[in-house]
């Protein structure tokens, strides 16, 4: 396992996640549908990346994998 990578892919996930939370601010703020619905696209993009860092930061790190597996995710 390389710490520097596990570190990068969590710093990533971080941003991740303020990503899917600004979109949703926005969509939230915003009258527009036609915005509304570019950013919902956008933001379930974002979720997406979110899973696949996860997977990842899974398969590299056995206890995070554990702590999954415990929680049944």
């Amino acid at each position: 396992m390389n710490n520097k990578d596990l570190k990068n892919l969590r710093e990533d996930l971080v941003g991740e996640l303020q990503a899917v939370n600004q979109y949703q601010k926005h969509i939230e703020e915003t009258e527009s549908e036609e915005i509304k619905r570019v950013l919902a696209h956008i933001r379930d993009d974002e979720k997406e990346h979110i899973a696949e860092l996860m997977k990842i930061i899974k398969k590299l790190d056995e206890t995070q994998r554990e702590k999954f597996e415990k929680e049944e995710l």
